[in-house]
C-alpha cells in the first residue's frame, strides 16, 4: 500500500487526532469565493473531441481550484487519475458513497473505518477532508454521524458531509440535533450543500459566462450559511459524450474559504 503522505498537500496537514478536543476549523470571512467542479466522470475520460474531462472543463468554465471525485463506484477515483489532477495542479476533494443502513453509532464507526483503509490505499494524506455523501431520501441519524464524525478524527481525517442541506429533508434535523448533544463533535464536520441549485445554472452550457454573485446555500439548524465549506449550485452542465459515446456531465461548484477547504484536500 502506498504512504498516506505520498501527495503533496498544499499546506502542512492537520496532525492525526488522538482525542476530541482539538479546536474545530472555524470560518473565517472570504475575501474570494474559489471554482470549483465535481463530476461521476474520471477527469482524464477522453471524450469524442479528443480532450480531457478536465480539458473541457477549463474551456467552458475556468482553472478549477479543486475536483471532485468519488473514491466508490464504476468510474472511482484511481491512482492514474490523481497523478493526472496533480500534473494540471488541481487539488482533489474525495467525496464517499455507501448504501449501507446509517442508523447506529457503531456503523458509522465501521463506515468510517472502511474509508480510513481506501483513503489509505490511494495515498490520501491524514488532515484531508473525506465528505460522506447522503442522498435526499437516506436517513442518518445522528447517533450515526457521531460515530463517523469521531473515527474520521481518530484515523486522522476531517469528517465532512456532502448533502441537500434543505430543512425539508431529514439531514438538517439530524444534524441540529448533533449540535445540541455533541456539539465539539459536530463542529468538526464540514459541509458540502448541494442545495439550492439556481436554476439558471442547472444544465447550463455558458457557465464560463456567470456565477452567482452571492454567497446563499443552506444552512442546517445549529450553524450559519457562512460555516458552509462548499455550495453546489449548478448539476449536470456542458453535456458532452465521451470517446466511448456515454454523456458526461459535470457540477459547479463555490468555495468560501480556501484556508478550510483547500488545504484539507489532496
Amino acid at each position: 500500500m502506498a504512504c498516506r503522505d505520498a501527495y503533496k498537500t498544499m499546506t502542512n496537514n492537520m496532525n492525526s487526532a488522538e482525542t476530541l478536543v482539538a479546536a474545530p476549523v472555524v470560518v473565517q470571512k472570504a475575501d474570494r469565493l474559489l471554482f470549483g467542479v465535481d463530476s461521476e466522470i474520471q477527469a482524464n475520460d477522453v471524450l469524442q473531441n479528443n480532450i480531457s474531462e478536465f480539458e473541457w472543463v477549463v474551456r467552458n468554465k475556468i482553472y478549477p481550484n479543486f475536483y471532485g471525485r468519488y473514491l466508490t463506484g464504476e468510474n472511482c477515483l484511481t491512482r492514474e487519475e490523481i497523478n493526472f489532477l496533480h500534473s494540471k495542479g488541481c487539488k482533489i476533494a474525495a467525496i464517499y458513497q455507501d448504501p449501507g443502513e446509517k442508523q447506529t453509532e457503531e456503523q458509522g464507526q465501521i463506515l468510517a473505518k472502511k474509508m480510513d483503509v481506501l483513503a489509505f490505499e490511494l495515498g490520501i494524506p491524514t488532515g484531508t477532508a473525506i465528505f460522506l455523501e447522503l442522498g435526499e431520501e437516506e436517513m442518518a441519524t445522528y447517533a450515526f454521524m457521531r460515530g463517523f464524525a469521531t473515527t474520521m478524527v481518530e484515523e486522522g481525517y476531517t469528517p465532512g458531509f456532502k448533502v441537500n442541506t434543505d430543512a425539508r429533508f431529514a439531514f438538517d434535523r439530524e444534524f441540529s440535533r448533533g449540535m445540541q448533544t455533541d456539539g465539539d463533535v459536530f463542529k468538526m464536520c464540514q459541509i458540502w450543500a448541494v442545495s439550492p441549485v439556481v436554476e439558471e445554472y442547472n444544465g447550463i452550457t455558458t457557465s464560463h459566462l456567470i456565477h452567482p454573485d452571492n454567497w446563499q446555500p443552506y444552512a442546517p439548524s445549529g450553524i450559519t450559511r457562512n460555516q458552509i465549506a462548499v455550495w453546489q449550485y449548478g448539476v449536470n452542465c456542458h453535456p458532452i459524450e465521451d470517446d466511448m459515446g456515454k454523456i458526461t456531465t459535470f457540477n459547479l461548484n463555490l468555495v468560501r474559504n480556501e484556508q478550510v477547504v483547500i488545504d484539507k484536500m489532496f
